[in-house]
C-alpha cells in the first residue's frame, strides 16, 4: 500500500461504520416524516465553515453526514407522494461505490474497454425500449437537463451546421424548464424559440405546430428541432407523439417522468409513434428508482 492510503484494516473499519450508518437509515424510512426533521437551514448555518487546516477522524464525518440527510425531505419514505419520487435502490449506490473505487478513466474506450462497454451496454439497452436497432447509441449524463442540452446540440449539428441565426426550435408551454435552458447554452436566443400552444388536455397542438413549422420556412428560416413531452412534469401528460413529427426536423421527445412505461403494455400504447424520434431522454433516477444523477440520452 501507498504510505499516505488507509490500511486494509482501516478501509474495513470505515467501509463498516459507513455501511451500519446507511443500513440504520434505511430502517427508519418508514417512520420518518414526509418532511424530514425540521430545522434544516439551521443545521445549515452551523454547517458554514472555512475548510480545515488538518484532518479528523472518519466518524465525526459520517455523524455530520447522516445528520444532514435527516434534516431534508424523505424522498425514500414511503410517506412522500410530492413531485417526482427518486426511491433509490440500495443495490444502484453500491453500484455507485464500485465504480467510483476503482475508479477506472472511461473518456476513451482504450484505457478500459470491458469497463466501457458495460456503460455502452446499458446504452443499448435503452434504445432497444424504443424499438431502435443496434445502429442507434446512447450516453448516460447527470440528469434530464443535460441529456436535453446533448440533444439540441446534437440537433443543432445535425440540421443547421454553423447557421444558428436562422434556426428555430419548438417547445409546448407545457414543457420543462430545462428544455429552453439549454437552447439558450446551446446559442440560440429567444428569437429562435417558438412556444407551442396546448390543448385542453395540456398536450401540444399538433395542428398549431405544423402551422408555426410552415411559417418559419415561408419566412426563410430553418426550423430544427421539437421538443415533445411523453409525460410532461406538470400533469403527466404525453403530446400526440405522432402528429407532432416533422419532416426534416430533428423531433426529441422528454419521456423522464415516465418513460420506463414503456415496459409495459399499456406504457407502449401510450407511447405510440416515439419509434419515429430522433432522439428521446430518459432519466433512470425516476422511473427506475435508480440513485439522484442519473440521466440518459438515446
Amino acid at each position: 500500500m501507498y504510505p499516505l492510503d488507509p490500511s486494509p484494516e482501516q478501509m474495513r473499519a470505515i467501509g463498516e461504520a459507513a455501511l451500519e450508518a446507511v443500513v440504520s437509515f434505511i430502517g427508519g424510512l418508514e417512520e420518518a416524516p414526509a418532511a424530514g426533521r425540521g430545522g434544516g437551514f439551521e443545521l445549515a448555518r452551523r454547517l458554514r465553515a472555512a475548510p480545515p487546516e488538518t484532518g479528523g477522524p472518519f466518524e465525526p464525518v459520517l455523524a455530520e453526514v447522516i445528520e444532514a440527510a435527516a434534516h431534508a425531505y424523505e424522498t425514500c419514505g414511503p410517506g412522500y407522494l410530492a413531485y417526482i419520487p427518486g426511491g433509490g435502490l440500495f443495490s444502484a449506490a453500491l453500484g455507485d461505490f464500485l465504480a467510483l473505487a476503482v475508479n477506472r478513466y472511461v473518456g476513451l474506450a482504450a484505457p478500459s474497454p470491458a469497463v466501457v462497454q458495460i456503460e455502452e451496454n446499458v446504452a443499448c439497452w435503452l434504445c432497444s425500449l424504443f424499438g431502435w436497432d443496434e445502429r442507434s447509441q446512447g450516453l448516460l449524463t447527470s440528469g434530464g437537463s443535460m441529456a436535453n442540452f446533448s440533444a439540441t446540440v446534437a440537433a443543432r449539428h445535425a440540421k443547421l451546421g454553423e447557421d444558428l441565426a436562422r434556426g428555430t426550435y419548438y417547445v409546448s408551454d407545457q414543457a420543462h424548464a430545462s428544455v429552453t435552458k439549454a437552447a439558450t447554452l446551446a446559442g440560440f436566443s429567444r428569437r429562435n424559440l417558438r412556444l407551442v400552444p396546448s390543448d385542453d388536455e395540456l398536450r401540444m397542438d399538433a395542428d398549431a405546430l405544423r402551422r408555426m413549422v410552415r411559417e418559419d420556412l415561408a419566412a426563410g428560416l430553418r426550423p430544427f428541432l421539437v421538443v415533445a413531452s411523453a409525460g410532461t412534469t406538470n400533469t403527466g401528460a404525453i403530446d400526440p407523439l405522432e402528429q407532432v413529427a416533422v419532416r426534416a426536423v430533428h423531433v426529441h421527445p422528454q419521456v423522464v417522468l415516465g418513460g420506463f412505461f414503456i415496459l409495459t403494455e399499456r406504457g407502449r400504447e401510450r407511447f405510440r409513434g416515439i419509434e419515429r424520434a430522433d432522439s428521446v431522454t430518459l432519466d433512470p433516477h425516476k422511473g427506475m428508482f435508480l440513485p439522484y444523477g442519473t440521466g440518459a440520452l438515446v
